[in-house]
């Protein structure tokens, strides 16, 4: 290869938010660079010659009028030949829109001529390589015509330029490498699948791109014309809602950071955006940079300093859906909204929050911290609000596509900030000694040369400082700190997830001269918080009742043998307050600032969990185990497919994060090559959390967490497997995916006849689930016939199952309503409402499903009277215990529907 450089992260850019030309003209050199690191030498040189464009299109001209020329290669060239000018189109707006900076596009026509050139051996390799090429040549038109409907200074644009350029080069080279690799029919044939996924992916990649850039072309006038509807609403002289709450509101998650450093300019830079002051409308602000370099700590000053005066300032945690969620429903409950709810209804909480945001008179702040997937972020952006955003990120992308935004990267320290904050952590005789020119000469070329190391980064330096001030580690001294810690870069552990880039090599070393040092009892619990979710991590995880969720790592965390029954269950007393061990390891990890602690609440630096070591796979198998144990122990259980109660839901709230968090660390460490297994409770604890996330209702993240714990389950034929495939085909049942449905409730159903007695209440699960999914089909027999079975279960069970069976009644009646069999299905109901008024009372959620069926079977016998009243009562439970699930919506529709039958047309509208 003709170099070792290595791609640029995401968040290694100095990116000038006001003139994006100088990034985007690196970005491109970077991919130039990235390509040439994975060409050989020899195609390496071919590909770099002088040409252009024009030299392409003539060369496949002519290779396509050539007399030897088979007519489908001559048909398959023809599909190619436009691209050369698309292309060029491409770059000559790309060239123009970062002027003056002159960008060399050589190497994309040395890319295409050599595809060309090694394609046309064959008709199968020119084939794929005409088909790909031709989707290539769309997607690039597509978005040439996005860019070129950009208003302004495409500084936004610019962005996804780049990206789309990168895209193609990609694929240009993959598929030079692929050819190159496979000079047979019979070789490119068998190697292509997996050139086909990367062309795919980029394909896919390019769509996103487009449709991010038409969302910022589209944004800024729908968000204009929404500003002034929310404006005029707002002015209109009308009694709009009293606050519930009194202001300020600064709901952030730590206090304010006492060793906070410098930044001046950089929190100046941001209030200048944000203060509604001087700007009006909706104003975001974009604080970018690379890990360990402040980010949130800048963004938490600001938010406690709030020099502008706002009236209300919100933190909102975004790392995943889970926690942008319970987020948005802490801001409800905060702005003690109409309803709001903190255990479940986070839509409903979402919504009411968005309406707060767009109505009210106050002025308010959302901090968006550690924003990194678009995808999960959709929907919380209040567009056409009139306030701030703030977003913290390692990704410089444009969330809100916002042609607007404003940003800044937050770039390391300088050699003198980096200096003066290493004095002021050291303390005032380090500060004195400095200011009077005392420092040792050793002591000064010692510590300059280690600040450079760490490349600036706060937390790393904050970390530099900690260990010179320990006689333990660093001697007193910079340079015996400084020293060890040469010692240790050169001997650090390798990652057992992945390698690392230099400057994370010189952080990991700090780090680990850290944990080295520690206790055995702090390293263990370290080891154990670095598996977790970093934010909101309860003392009472390490405070069950089973004292055997502590077996292994967290040993130490175990209660007094008096206090522990011969069954290792603790009083109830006895947990409330940690033991001596755990608080002394908790004011350790304290003491070296790995992490925080706020009231019963730990939080770990990300920083630290990224740069835990794990000295083998054995040693985080067992710290695995020792994070699932105790998770699982605080998660709520689910059983015989009931739904979990509103406390139950309360503490799934505290604890999904966690469980979420290490179903995704379980899969990175996989990916990573290291053989973690998963055991027994971590399974289970993936299926609780999964019917935790089905019954409010994310789908999406419900299915991630079981294709996890499906990977995790070796045997295929078990009962834990059965469990997560019942859950998936509910999550499928309820997004309608009905052939998804029912190869997994196939399953579950099949597992249970093998394992479970015939008259197992578990096996009623599986007899209702197909009772729902035959009705869904319309086969009424097969579903009357399950449900029956799950019937006669249920009934069995006696009252442990009541509210089981009353659900298998409403079904089970809904059956016979489809048959036209009424009055039937009306005595069944019956049986539904009473044991739904016995076990979860009149105003339950399920009580609008009975109220709602009553209305049916009212309105299919034209009882238009009784049917408005079933319905208005459905529409009544709904409202108040579900107002966006689609229950509400089909009782409004059917009460539409009897007014119509009425003749009060204006009132069916």
């Amino acid at each position: 290869m003709a170099t070792d450089r290595k791609k640029r992260n995401d968040d290694e850019y100095d990116v000038d938010f006001d003139d994006t030309r100088p990034f985007a003209f690196k970005r491109w050199q970077d991919a130039i660079a990235s390509v040439q690191q994975s060409q050989s030498a020899a195609d390496w040189e071919k590909i770099t010659e002088e040409r252009d464009w024009q030299a392409v299109h003539v060369d496949i001209q002519k290779r396509g009028s050539e007399r030897e020329a088979a007519g489908v290669v001559k048909r398959l060239l023809n599909h190619i030949q436009p691209l050369p000018r698309s292309l060029n189109n491409l770059a000559n707006a790309f060239t123009s829109s970062i002027h003056p900076n002159v960008p060399n596009f050589n190497i994309v026509w040395g890319l295409l001529h050599l595809n060309v050139k090694l394609s046309c051996i064959s008709s199968d390799k020119l084939t794929r390589t005409a088909d790909w090429m031709r989707k290539l040549r769309s997607a690039t038109e597509l978005f040439k015509r996005c860019f070129d409907a950009c208003e302004g200074d495409k500084n936004e644009a610019r962005y996804s330029m780049v990206d789309i350029l990168e895209y193609l080069l990609q694929m240009l080279s993959e598929s030079v490498i692929h050819l190159r690799r496979c000079p047979t029919d019979g070789e490119a044939a068998r190697d292509w699948k997996n050139l086909d996924i990367k062309i795919k992916d980029n394909l896919m990649q390019m769509d996103i791109a487009i449709k991010h850039l038409s969302d910022i072309n589209s944004y800024s006038k729908v968000n204009q014309e929404r500003q002034v509807t929310n404006l005029a609403i707002r002015h209109t002289p009308m009694a709009l809602p009293e606050e519930r709450c009194t202001f300020p509101k600064v709901m952030v998650p730590r206090a304010r950071n006492e060793e906070f450093f410098g930044r001046r300019d950089e929190l100046a830079k941001i209030n200048e955006c944000l203060d509604y002051r001087d700007n009006k409308g909706l104003r975001t602000y974009t604080i970018y940079g690379r890990r360990g370099v402040g980010k949130t700590e800048l963004a938490l000053e600001y938010a406690h300093k709030n020099p502008s005066k706002i009236d209300a300032v919100f933190w909102i945690q975004c790392e995943t859906s889970l926690s942008l969620r319970q987020s948005f429903t802490d801001m409800a409950v905060e702005l003690n909204l109409e309803n709001a709810d903190r255990n479940g209804h986070h839509e409903e909480n979402q919504l009411a929050v968005q309406r707060w945001l767009k109505t009210t008179r106050r002025y308010w702040l959302l901090i968006f911290d550690n924003a990194e997937r678009e995808p999960i972020l959709r929907g919380y952006w209040p567009v056409g609000a009139n306030g701030a955003i703030l977003i913290t990120s390692r990704k410089y992308y444009n969330f809100m596509n916002d042609a607007e935004r404003k940003g800044d990267t937050v770039k390391p320290f300088n050699e003198k900030d980096g200096w003066d904050l290493l004095m002021k952590l050291l303390g005032p005789e380090w500060q004195d000694l400095d200011r009077r020119g005392l420092l040792k000469h050793s002591e000064e070329v010692a510590a300059r040369e280690f600040l450079n190391e760490l490349g600036g980064l706060a937390l790393a330096i904050q970390q530099a400082a900690q260990l010179i001030k320990n006689p333990n580690i660093g001697g007193i001294t910079i340079a015996s700190t400084y020293e060890l810690f040469r010692e240790h870069k050169k001997n650090l552990p390798e990652r057992l997830t992945g390698e690392r880039s230099v400057i994370f090599h010189a952080l990991d070393s700090v780090w680990n001269m850290t944990f080295t040092n520690l206790s055995r009892n702090a390293r263990d619990l370290l080891s154990v918080l670095s598996l977790l979710a970093p934010d909101g991590i309860l003392i009472d995880l390490f405070l069950p009742k089973n004292q055997r969720a502590l077996d292994g790592k967290l040993h130490f965390c175990k209660q007094h043998p008096d206090l522990v029954d011969p069954t290792s269950q603790a009083t109830l007393s006895s947990v409330v307050r940690p033991p001596a061990a755990l608080q002394d390891t908790i004011a350790e990890l304290l003491k070296f600032k790995l992490i925080k602690q706020e009231g019963r609440e730990l939080y770990a630096h990300r920083e630290v969990q990224e740069a835990m070591n794990y000295h083998s796979a054995k040693e985080m198998q067992e710290y695995f185990h020792s994070a699932s144990a105790v998770v699982y122990e605080a998660f709520p259980k689910q059983n015989y497919g009931g739904y979990l109660s509103k406390e139950q839901k309360g503490a799934c709230q505290a604890y999904i994060s966690h469980g979420a968090h290490l179903g995704r660390k379980y899969a990175e460490i996989r990916r990573s090559g290291t053989a973690l297994k998963g055991s027994d409770q971590f399974i289970e604890l993936l299926a609780h959390c999964a019917w935790y996330l089905y019954e409010i209702s994310d789908y999406d993240i419900c299915i991630g967490v079981i294709n996890t714990g499906w990977t995790a389950c070796e045997n295929y034929e078990s009962l834990q497997y059965a469990t997560l495939c019942n859950i998936a085909g509910s999550a499928y049942y309820e997004l309608n995916k009905l052939a998804d449905c029912r190869k997994n409730w196939e399953i579950f159903f099949r597992i249970q006849e093998n394992l479970l007695p015939e008259h197992d209440l578990e096996r009623s699960t599986a007899y209702h689930n197909m009772g729902n999914l035959e009705y869904a089909d319309d086969n009424l027999d097969e579903a009357i016939e399950y449900f029956e079975k799950a019937i006669t279960l249920r009934s069995n069970a006696g009252d442990s199952a009541a509210s089981l069976l009353a659900n298998s009644y409403l079904c089970y009646s809904r059956v016979h309503y489809r048959r036209g069999e009424y009055r039937k299905s009306w005595g069944i109901l019956g049986e539904s409402e009473a044991l739904f008024f016995r076990t979860k009372g009149p105003d339950d959620h399920f009580m609008a499903h009975v109220h709602y069926a009553y209305g049916n079977v009212d309105f299919a016998e034209k009882r238009w009277n009784e049917a408005k009243r079933s319905y208005d009562t459905s529409l009544r439970i709904a409202l108040a215990t579900a107002p966006i699930h689609p229950i509400t919506a089909a009782a409004y529709y059917s009460l539409g529907c009897v007014e119509y039958e009425r003749g009060n047309r204006d009132n069916a509208k």
